[in-house]
């Protein structure tokens, strides 16, 4: 059975690994210990053949030999052929594990789908449990050598009570030249359906979920005997033995400690160390990890660490008949438990026993100061859905913007360019401005970028001639930084957004001078800044770009860079709103 260890590392000390170090039982010690020692004594018979009985002539030769091993040693790829093996011993001790067969799944299914009192709904049950022990022992029997000891023919499981003297003549009826693990589960199979029919299970949906859980029994048991008829390539494992048992054999003449070391690469000091500190430590490691894959590459033997087979079956055919027969149809009566009048729940301490304070599950962010967090903006990234003139219903809205809304907004061509010479030159100006000042910048540029026009453009004579509107876009942006700067407003989430609209009268006083408009009607921008044009704003940036690009592709009517500054010159005393 595996050497259990696990109480003694269950709390880390100072002395908790050298407990685990001085086991015998297991132990790294009773692995290598007749390796190293033979080993060593293979090294003191050739360090004292060098020093005595060797003349100077021969001492020659063996230092020249010495050195060549010791060299040309290191083209041995020991722990990387080594470290690849044992990861692949490993895994495969995992799944020969995870095979084995437990029953109780089995067990607790058999006693809640086969219902019944009777004598003959018990034999059902406690027979369906047996045929399941008596495949498992004879995939056990073919594959653990304890289990071949134990049943070394298939007569050994009559009088180990496993198979009667009728069932080993049906046995022995069916001839064939292959192993028969199949044929107790095809008993089996064969009593749930018979159960089935005597009404025992009530609903073909349990019949099936049964015959499931039998197979997935099944399933495991036999890939034992796929794992132990397929093993790891015999030649992956000679060669990994064979690199490091050569290695250390080389060791035995390179790591020799020589009078003319000098000529030993890497040599810098004559010390004449006559045990081998740490080609013993060497042994230590990389012998004890290859036996550490010799070990677990097959767990069914009869190693230290190797599975305990016969209490397997043995626990097995305990628990099964104990789920399947006492403990059928039993339960505690059912009554208040001791906590039903608390809503907190708390279990009682011994006196020797101690409870560390805890903390509730919950994120790791929790406890963040609040001074390391930003109170900012909150903005969610989104794909952009909606024209210049579409409706906003990131805006305030009220009677006046909603009546307003629905009015002919200004040509999509009109407003292309002039929204990206807004959003560049907000750009240019909040890398430019300190951190202070940037606060102003996003201000400004939150009503540059959601501005409308408040009129309705069904008046104007001739809406083809709505081209004509000219912003002067730089002044535009410094205007409203210095509106925004007098204002003192602040990028903050209010609590109340509901804003009222801002009347053309009531908005005059805010408006830029330098805006100059040429037609037959004023046009009115409202100046709204709210916690909802934040968010609009935030949501927008990401898409400067493409809108920067598309305007390089399409160059609007009358709104080129020359024009502005053409027309404001001609045109300066024109209205501003």
């Amino acid at each position: 059975m595996t050497v259990a260890y696990s109480l003694d590392v269950a709390t880390s000390g100072l002395f908790t690994q050298i407990k685990v170090l001085l086991r015998w039982k297991g132990s790294v010690w009773k692995s290598i210990w007749s390796e190293l020692l033979i080993w060593l004594l293979l090294y003191s018979v050739l360090s004292v053949i060098y020093r005595v009985l060797l003349n100077k002539a021969q001492r020659e030769v063996f230092e020249q030999l010495c050195t060549f091993f010791d060299t040309f040693s290191v083209f041995i790829p020991v722990t990387f052929m080594l470290g690849f093996y044992v990861s692949i011993v490993y895994n495969r001790w995992t799944k020969v594990f995870d095979n084995v067969g437990w029953i109780d799944t089995s067990a607790l299914t058999i006693a809640q789908y086969i219902r019944g009192t009777s004598e003959r709904a018990r034999l059902i049950r406690r027979n369906c449990v047996r045929y399941m022990i008596v495949a498992q022992a004879m995939v056990f029997r073919d594959v653990s050598p304890a289990i071949r000891r134990r049943f070394p023919t298939m007569r050994h499981l009559i009088s180990a009570g496993l198979l009667t003297e009728d069932e080993m003549a049906e046995f022995d009826a069916i001839v064939s030249p292959q192993s028969k693990y199949w044929q107790p589960i095809q008993w089996l199979f064969s009593l749930v359906t018979v159960a089935k029919d005597e009404g025992l299970i009530a609903d073909y949906y349990l019949y099936v979920d049964l015959m499931d859980k039998m197979r997935d029994f099944r399933t495991k048991i036999l890939n034992l005997v796929i794992f132990d008829m397929v093993p790891i390539p015999l030649v992956y494992t000679q060669v990994v033995n064979l690199a490091v048992r050569t290695y250390f054999l080389l060791a035995l003449f390179g790591r020799q400690f020589l009078e003319n070391s000098n000529n030993i690469p890497g040599a810098k000091w004559k010390i004449d160390i006559y045990f081998p500190i740490m080609t013993s430590l060497q042994i230590v490691f990389i012998i004890g990890w290859l036996k550490v894959s010799e070990v677990m590459l097959n767990p069914l033997g009869e190693d230290d660490e190797d599975f305990e087979t016969n209490w397997i079956i043995e626990r097995n055919l305990q628990v099964g008949y104990a789920v399947v027969d006492q403990a059928y149809g039993r339960f505690p009566i059912i009554k208040r438990d001791p906590f039903w009048e608390e809503e907190t729940p708390q279990t009682m301490d011994t006196p020797t026993s101690t409870r560390k304070p805890h903390t509730h599950m919950q994120g790791s962010c929790i406890n963040m100061n609040e001074a390391d967090l930003d109170n900012g903006l909150i903005s969610y990234v989104r794909r952009r859905s909606r024209s210049f003139g579409d409706d906003d219903s990131s805006s305030v809205v009220t009677e006046t913007t909603r009546a307003n809304s629905n009015a002919s907004m200004l040509p999509r061509h009109m407003w292309a360019q002039p929204r990206s010479k807004i959003s560049n030159a907000i750009a240019k100006l909040y890398k430019s401005e300190p951190e202070p000042r940037r606060a102003s910048v996003c201000v400004a540029a939150l009503d540059l970028n959601h501005r409308r026009p408040s009129v309705d453009f069904r008046d104007i004579e001739n809406p083809e001639k709505t081209d004509d509107v000219i912003l002067d876009v730089p002044a535009l942006v410094q205007e409203r930084i210095r509106i925004a700067k007098q204002q003192a407003v602040k990028i903050e989430m209010p609590e109340d957004t509901n804003l009222q609209p801002t009347s053309p009268e009531e908005d005059k006083s805010a408006v830029a001078p330098n805006i100059q408009i040429q037609s037959t009607k004023k046009l009115y921008f409202q100046i709204s800044p709210s916690a909802n044009n934040v968010k609009w704003f935030v949501e927008e940036m990401p898409v400067i770009e493409e809108e920067d690009e598309k305007a390089h592709r399409k160059t609007p009517r009358n709104l080129s860079a020359s024009s502005f500054g053409n027309k404001n010159q001609s045109g300066g005393g024109g209205d501003s709103t």
